[in-house]
């Protein structure tokens, strides 16, 4: 999808002020104007060209018009889409002036215009957690989609975490090629004004800490209904671990530490208690330390994964064995410090 073509925002560095630029053209070549306003000094005027690659904007100007006593150099700049859709950069002249910027996307419609005037009652937001979630790259393609076909003036912007953090808008996403087949976090991101200076703004994140989504708007309607929608569009992906039983609130960890605690008082000594707690606390660690190797909270392929029944109840299979093991050895354990349980003297 095309750079859109209005931008405004602010100027810092050894300039500062507003400032708005206007584009045209294909994104492989852009032309347009830079307009920098300057408390005291007054209004700077570039013509600019650039291309802008999917994730990166870069441009050059010439001042177009000559201010009074100030001197003017050749204009080089650079920005990188963030995961809000907008553009930061740095900026620097041909006299050494140098900083940085930040532009916010302003192709508004009229129909944007139209309710300009009408504040909201109430600024309305809602958010839902989701458990562990299993997803490649169409189906994170197929999310962002859904929730493209709300917001028509503005771009969805998904931000792929690995090694680094690289933000695109959607139609880039889905052409480009990443380095590696897998992700630690993908963020997806739309904003786009709604009137009464609103936003309305669609947000899904999966992560290693925290996989959900979030909508906002002034219409408390279309809050709830899009996060229901976009909830019934994650849930395919969830993965049923048994680190978090997600409707109960609690997981296998939980219920390992209250059995040990329920049956300390059976032990006969402070030692025994102290041996059965640790090695409690040590398969607790360990189970956690095998799910975010090998069971991690968001498992975020960028090609397409295996796909098939075994593909899709393996990684809860696993957690349920690695569960059981733990259990068992909990267990066992307890069994051997009651004196319940005797191994063959050598």
């Amino acid at each position: 999808m095309a750079l859109g073509k209005l931008w405004a925002g602010r100027v810092y560095g050894t300039n500062t002020g507003n400032v708005f630029v206007k584009l045209e053209g294909e994104d492989s070549a852009l032309t347009g104007t830079l307009h920098l306003n300057e408390p005291g000094i007054g209004l700077f005027v570039y013509a600019i060209s650039g291309e802008f690659d999917g994730e990166a904007l870069t441009f050059h100007g010439d001042p177009q018009a000559e201010l009074e006593g100030v001197k003017q150099g050749k204009l080089d700049a650079s920005a990188s889409l963030n995961a809000r859709g907008e553009l930061s950069g740095e900026w620097e002249t041909s006299i050494g002036a140098a900083g940085t910027f930040l532009l916010f996307p302003h192709d508004a419609t009229n129909g944007a215009e139209a309710g300009a005037g009408m504040m909201p009652d109430q600024l309305h937001t809602a958010r839902y957690q989701f458990g562990a979630v299993e997803i490649d790259r169409q189906q994170i393609t197929a999310i962002a989609d859904e929730i493209q076909r709300d917001f028509e003036r503005s771009q969805v912007v998904v931000t792929v975490i690995s090694d680094t953090e690289q933000s695109r808008f959607l139609a880039d996403f889905k052409i480009v090629n990443f380095n590696t087949d897998r992700a630690t976090g993908i963020k997806l991101f739309v904003q786009e004004p709604e009137g009464g200076g609103v936003n309305r703004i669609a947000q899904v994140e999966f992560g290693p800490q925290v996989n959900f989504v979030m909508t906002q708007s002034g219409d408390e309607a279309w809050v709830l209904g899009t996060l229901e929608k976009l909830k019934r569009s994650v849930r395919p992906f969830e993965r049923a671990y048994t680190t978090n039983f997600k409707k109960l609130g609690f997981g296998f960890n939980q219920l390992l530490l209250v059995g040990a605690v329920v049956f300390l008082p059976s032990l006969d000594t402070l030692q025994d208690r102290a041996i059965l707690m640790v090695g409690v606390l040590v398969l607790i660690s360990y189970v956690n330390w095998l799910h975010g190797k090998y069971l991690p909270f968001a498992a975020i392929y960028l090609s397409p994964k295996s796909k098939g029944m075994f593909a899709h109840v393996a990684p809860s299979a696993v957690s349920w064995i690695i569960a059981a093991s733990a259990g068992v050895a909990a267990t066992l354990l307890g069994a051997y410090l009651k004196g319940l349980l005797q191994f063959p003297s050598p």
